[in-house]
């Protein structure tokens, strides 16, 4: 025992001792080698190595710095051997394919530290100097970089090495599960590249006029720095920079990674668009451009200071006009001042953030690539009405629809007031006007709102009034204190609306058309589409059921059939309702991934409303089956078409799920039937009927090419009546 502590003391001291030793220039191999000998000798060493992290022979450490022969002023500094990693012979500097395979099989850790050099391609992570380094021989990731003592992190560096910089690196090497890597790397020196690119390729020109230069334009801006935003893992990802006159984004991590918000930049970079690429055909299909950005960055010159960015040229609009602007209109980051509603809203796994119009209910969410975590500054506003500067960073395109995503720049809590003189032009704006369309090919009979009250903006009792100038064309009825929207004869008229909060007042107008819809010759009922030919065009009338789910549609429904209705643009839903008869012209179309035995999916897809004979119909359940259980529909023969089909049949409501997921089925106590769905959120209107035994409206669907089908809840009926599936009416109307 004694003998251990013994030994333990003495290396203690002699560790001290080599420490006070190694202050003095003596490297440490040298004290241990004149100090002790033997086996204790090597274990001193491996402790010292472990400390310091040096286990190269001292042979291939880089020369005494004393020796410099620059510290001579007489000779000419470009000689330093250490101004090009490659001018220094003594280090024994391994290929990336020789370190590659040095990283060995998974979960091996190299114990040697090697010499490896590159240039590097990009800076992943420059809060702790990830990056991937090239040669001619591979690439291979460093995770991590610090200085050449291991004291400091990339972060922390006077002068960092960017992206196409020449890097000198010590390193360990590692397969970590699968990833061949570097390891610790310590940075020995490295030769800044960015000079090599020629400046007079770059065309100077100001930021609004970059945005206009076609792209792979080169251009070269200056601006400040307004906000930047992360990638997955908060890697910085890009930033917007904004001058006297506009603003644009800079999409490029390494750049990203260099400057922070205040600071002032000149850049040279390649104008470009950016469209997610398996998103591309739907942009062009709504004639959307792409996100407005500079990529392939080089950084010219970067004043660290805290500065403002110019707001004197920022268009000060509505969070609805900007959403009301069409896609098509080159808009993309450029950034405008608005009054908004901050509301944060969890999600299984991730956070949106949303931006809401003064109406509350008209606005987009944030685009994030970090599950919100680049938002969470934004909590301290969440619920209050902000000043915000923000800009449409893109566009999220899908096959129904385009729309603009929010990237907020700064954001305000100044105690935001509503000035009642304003609630008439705002109630207009956002309840009235918007329920007219131009045109009418039948009586819609539909309700007009008459009061608006906002608890949000602190108002109650506006009143709405509606005037004709040519009542032949277009009235409004009173039934029960309720006034209607009628259009039973043809022409035209100029409808007044007035907008009334006690002493204030304001109105506007809409010109609407009233033409007679025509019979369409050659509608198809419900049982002639589904046997007409697949891909080909058919018109088919019916009443407008109850909603899809998961798809943007409805179902069509007469005396004869059910038929699942795929629309490309869900602004229908406000045009059409639940009850209106209908003619619509579409593809008869087949999901089916050609692989397998089943029937898949009858829909018609592409469909359009070629006509709206309004009404307010119940749907036939004639065609509805009644004599079958949720065993039988849970046994349906996939391979047989039944998606055609509604059921009517008992079945209890299952809500399932945890903090990740929410799903919803049904059961008899037998069999679980799964209803098609991204959420159970999608089916909201059952959560009052979980754990009930229901009587429901079910269609079998099979979307994706599962070998057993799925349910789509039309409705529950109940003895008060049937509570009706809206979701898409709901959403999109």
């Amino acid at each position: 025992m004694k003998t251990g502590i013994s030994k333990s003391i003495r290396l203690i001291s002699l560790v001290i001792m080599l420490v006070m030793l190694m202050t003095l220039s003596l490297t440490s191999c040298d004290v241990i080698e004149g100090v002790i000998g033997g086996d204790l000798g090597d274990k001193i060493t491996e402790i010292i190595d472990s400390i310091f992290g040096h286990t190269v022979p001292p042979s291939e450490l880089p020369d005494d710095p004393t020796d410099d022969p620059t510290d001579d002023p007489t000779d000419d500094p470009t000689d330093d051997p250490t101004d090009d990693p490659s001018d220094v012979p003594e280090l024994n500097i391994i290929t990336i394919a020789e370190a590659l395979e040095l990283c060995g099989e998974s979960g091996n850790v190299t114990t040697e530290r090697y010499y490896i050099e590159g240039i590097i391609e990009t800076v992943t992570n420059p809060a702790y100097g990830a990056m991937v380094i090239s040669d001619e021989t591979g690439s291979i990731p460093v995770y991590g970089t610090y200085s050449e003592d291991g004291s400091i992190g990339y972060a922390e560096f006077e002068e960092k090495p960017i992206k196409g910089d020449k890097v000198l690196l010590s390193c360990i090497l590692q397969n970590y599960n699968g990833t061949k890597e570097v390891k610790n790397a310590r940075l020995i020196s490295f030769v800044d590249n960015q000079g090599n690119i020629d400046v007079s390729d770059y065309d100077e020109a100001t930021i609004l006029e970059a945005r206009a230069a076609e792209k792979g334009s080169l251009v070269k801006v200056d601006g400040v720095v307004a906000r930047i935003t992360y990638a997955t893992g908060m890697k910085p990802s890009g930033f917007i920079l904004v001058d006297e006159g506009a603003s644009i984004y800079v999409y490029d991590r390494d750049a990203a990674g260099r400057v922070a918000v205040g600071n002032k930049v000149e850049l040279a970079g390649e104008k470009d668009y950016w469209i997610l690429d398996n998103e591309q055909s739907a942009a062009a299909k709504f004639g959307y451009l792409g996100c407005n950005q500079l990529t392939n960055v080089t950084v010219v010159s970067i004043d660290d200071g805290a500065y403002d960015f110019d707001t004197s040229w920022i268009t000060e609009t509505t969070v609805k006009d900007i959403l009301d602007t069409p896609v098509t209109e080159d808009i993309t980051t450029t950034v405008y001042k608005v009054n908004a509603l901050v509301k944060k809203v969890p999600g299984s796994g991730f956070v949106n953030y949303y931006f809401f119009d003064l109406d509350g209910e008209t606005g987009s969410y944030t685009y994030s690539q970090c599950n919100g975590g680049d938002f969470e500054w934004l909590d301290e506003f969440d619920g209050k009405i902000c000043t915000v500067y923000l800009t449409p960073l893109n566009a999220k395109s899908a096959s129904t629809e385009c729309f603009f995503r929010f990237l907020p720049v700064s954001v305000k809590d100044e105690g935001f007031s509503f000035d009642p003189a304003d609630a008439p032009a705002h109630a207009l704006k956002y309840y009235a006007m918007e329920q007219f369309l131009p045109e009418y090919t039948g009586d819609p009979n539909i309700e007009l709102v008459t009061e608006v009250s906002s608890e949000l903006l602190g108002f109650s009792g506006l009143k709405l009034s509606y005037a004709s100038d040519n009542t032949s064309a277009v009235s409004f009825g009173n039934v029960d204190g309720k006034v209607y929207l009628n259009c039973v004869g043809g022409g035209e008229a100029t409808v007044t609306v007035t907008a009334t909060l006690g002493d204030f007042s304001a109105s506007a107008t809409v010109r609407i058309a009233v033409k007679s819809a025509a019979e369409i010759e050659g509608a198809l009922n419900i049982k002639e589409a589904i046997s007409a030919e697949l891909y080909s065009e058919v018109l088919v009338k019916g009443i407008v059921g109850p909603s899809l789910v998961n798809r943007d549609g409805f179902y069509l429904i007469d005396e004869n059939g059910v038929l699942a209705i795929i629309v490309n643009d869900t602004s229908v839903f406000g045009e059409i309702a639940i009850g209106n008869e209908v003619v619509i012209r579409g593809k008869r179309d087949k999901f089916h991934n050609g692989v397998g035995d089943h029937a898949g999916q009858i829909a018609i897809t592409a469909a359009t409303v070629e006509a709206n004979y309004y009404g307010e119909y119940e749907y036939s359940t004639k065609s509805f089956i009644t004599d079958k259980t949720l065993a039988d529909f849970y046994n349906l023969n996939v391979n047989e078409d039944h998606s055609t089909e509604v059921y009517v049949l008992k079945a209890t409501i299952l809500k399932e799920g945890n903090q990740f997921y929410t799903n919803i089925k049904l059961t008899d106590g037998t069999v679980k039937a799964s209803l098609y769905c991204s959420s159970a959120a999608q089916y909201s209107f059952l959560f009052d009927y979980a754990g009930e035994e229901v009587t429901l409206e079910l269609a079998a669907c099979n979307w994706n090419n599962k070998t057993y089908y799925a349910g789509c809840v039309l409705a529950v009926v109940t003895p008060d009546g049937k509570v009706l599936n809206e979701l898409n009416f709901l959403n999109n109307g």
